[in-house]
Formats: structure tokens, C-alpha cells, sequence
């Protein structure tokens, strides 16, 4: 099972260089650069506008996107909140463009995998921007129902507290501590992976592939989050050669890192989708996946 495992990573990780995943992930990784400034104006609005508090829309979108903005540090933060609270005074037309403006982030994630699953686009220009606006709008409802969530959790933890002994306290706050900030980004992160790898293929994985994608993706990228802090913790911020534009650099850095994650663990659904093949109703019919290494099996 391990020698399995460890053939089965080794063949991803050979696909993914073949396919220039590093080249679509840094291209990506730009391209999400540009488009999450206008995702992030247009979520924490639509949060404003139906909650009427732009604070609480503020907070709920770094929760949203917590795996994002985790290295961005306090005065980075504070500038882009009051950048969003000054452009994001829109009216409903101006919401809609900016989330029309945004959707080149799951446009490109969409060209990236269907090169990795090896499906030549059919869904058509309008098809495909359609089906990535959506997904925009998708992440706004995911505001407003990490939102919630957020709110559910707090008054859970106000009852517990209410009745729990005073030496249980502690422990209760720990733990709705760590549900809030660990448990609900890693839920969100793992349910948008699963969407990602069972819709941008268009019906070529099943939820199981697409889960199992998605739980190695999370875990991937949880270890990625915290080695990457370690980094710019402890080497990048000893440099300081690029003044005010580090935090971007560092963005840029993290965005990269976390799309080839993304790429790299769909090569291994595609793989573990041929290998499945002749038990899934849903398996591949457009070719085999067939760049392997040299000398390796098919």
C-alpha cells in the first residue's frame, strides 16, 4: 500500500512537470493576484448591503478567506480594510461588475484542470464565464453562511459558558476558539477543493475522487500554511528590500505555492481515476492519461 502510494505521488508529481504545472500555477497565481481585489470588494459588499455592518462583513470575509490572507500582516490588513470600506460603496450594478471581473480566477482554474484531466474545453466562451460568475456568487453566499456559522458558534459558546462550571470555562472557550478559527477555515477550504475537482473536469470524476482530492489538498495545503509562516517568520522578513511591497510579493509567493498544491493533487485524482477505471461508471472516455515518466508504467 505504501509502495502504491509513494508510485502513484511520484507519477502525479511527473505529470504535473510535463503538463508545465509549475508555469499554469505561477500564471494562475497572477491572474488571482489581479481578480481577488475586486472578489474581495464585491463579497464583503454583498455582505454589507443584506447584514448592514460592514465590520461584521469585514471579519466574516477573513474567516472566508483566512487561508489566503494568513501571512498578510496587521498594517497590510488595515490598509486593504480601508481601501474595500472606501470602493466598496457600490450599488447593485457596480457589485455585479466587479463580480463579472473577478470570475478570471476560476476561468483560469478551469483551463488549468482540464489540461490536467486531459478534457478539451466544450462548454463554449459564455458557457464557461456563466459557469465561473457563479462560482463568484457561490463564494458570496459562503460569506453570508460562514457569517452564520460564526454567529451560531459564538452562541453556542455564550450557552455552554452560561452552565458550564467555572473550572470547565477554560476548556470551553478553547475549544469554540479553535472550532472558529481551525475547524470552520479547514471546512471551507475542504467543501470549495471538492467543488473545484468535481465540477471543472465536467463529469469525469465521482465525489468519491473528488473528495479524496480534496481531503489530500487540505491536508497539503495545511502543512504548506504552516511551513510557509515558518518562512516568513523567520528568513523573508530579515530581508526587507522591498519596502511596502512585500506584503504582495509574499501574497504572490503564498498564491503560487497554493495553486500547484491544487494542481498537483488533481494529477493524482486523474491518476487514481484511470486506475479506477474499470469500477467507475464516470471514468474517463476522452483518452488514457498516459505521460509517465520514462521507463514507468502505464
Amino acid at each position: 500500500m505504501i509502495r502504491r502510494a509513494g508510485r502513484l505521488a511520484w507519477r502525479a508529481f511527473w505529470r504535473f512537470q510535463q503538463h508545465g504545472g509549475p508555469d499554469r500555477a505561477a500564471a494562475v497565481a497572477f491572474y488571482t493576484l489581479l481578480s481577488l481585489l475586486p472578489l474581495f470588494i464585491f463579497v464583503i459588499s454583498l455582505g454589507a448591503h443584506v447584514l448592514g455592518s460592514f465590520d461584521r462583513a469585514y471579519e466574516g470575509s477573513l474567516l472566508l478567506f483566512q487561508g489566503i490572507v494568513v501571512h498578510l500582516d496587521a498594517k497590510t490588513l488595515e490598509s486593504l480594510r480601508l481601501f474595500v470600506e472606501r470602493a466598496g460603496r457600490f450599488y447593485w450594478p457596480a457589485l455585479v461588475l466587479l463580480a463579472w471581473t473577478s470570475r478570471g480566477i476560476f476561468v483560469s482554474l478551469f483551463s488549468a484542470l482540464e489540461t490536467i484531466f486531459e478534457r478539451p474545453s466544450r462548454r463554449g466562451f459564455l458557457k464557461g464565464h456563466l459557469l465561473a460568475f457563479g462560482l463568484v456568487i457561490v463564494m458570496g453566499i459562503a460569506q453570508l453562511v460562514t457569517m452564520v456559522l460564526t454567529a451560531i458558534l459564538a452562541a453556542t459558546e455564550g450557552l455552554l459558558l452560561r452552565h458550564a462550571a467555572l473550572e470547565d470555562r477554560a476548556m470551553v472557550e478553547a475549544v469554540a476558539s479553535r472550532l472558529l478559527t481551525v475547524g470552520l477555515p479547514v471546512a471551507i477550504t475542504f467543501f470549495f477543493l471538492f467543488l473545484l475537482y468535481w465540477i471543472a473536469p465536467r463529469q469525469v470524476t465521482t465525489m468519491r475522487h473528488a473528495a479524496l482530492g480534496a481531503l489530500l489538498a487540505t491536508v497539503l495545503w495545511e502543512v504548506a500554511k504552516a511551513a510557509f509562516a515558518y518562512y516568513v517568520r523567520n528568513l523573508a522578513r530579515f530581508i526587507g528590500l522591498y519596502g511596502a511591497l512585500e506584503g504582495i510579493i509574499v501574497l504572490a509567493l503564498w498564491l503560487e505555492l497554493s495553486v500547484a498544491i491544487v494542481f498537483y493533487c488533481g494529477e493524482i485524482v486523474a491518476l487514481s481515476i484511470r486506475g479506477d477505471a474499470p469500477d467507475a461508471t464516470n471514468s474517463l472516455t476522452s483518452g488514457p492519461l498516459t505521460l509517465l515518466p520514462p521507463g514507468g508504467e502505464n
